[in-house]
């Protein structure tokens, strides 16, 4: 086999490799996207993203004292 054939087929085998890499990040994107706990800050009504947020980004309202969101006002 010549030079120009093994180069030909290592960048078909990375590309492969590539492809299934990016299916699998994908996947487990869609994945962890679904467990998202999405909710909004009593005062200004900013949504928040994730569940051990103790303080609003936006207007910094505390929104517990303990992990998660759950103070009540």
């Amino acid at each position: 086999m010549d030079f120009e054939g093994v180069v030909c087929y290592s960048q078909t085998v990375i590309l492969i490799l590539l492809v299934i890499g990016y299916i699998v990040n994908y996947m487990k994107q869609d994945r962890t996207t679904m467990n998202k706990v999405e909710t909004k800050c009593p005062s200004c009504d900013f949504r928040i993203q994730d569940s051990n947020v103790q303080y609003c980004a936006k207007c910094g309202n505390m929104l517990s004292h303990s992990d998660g969101l759950s103070l009540e006002k």
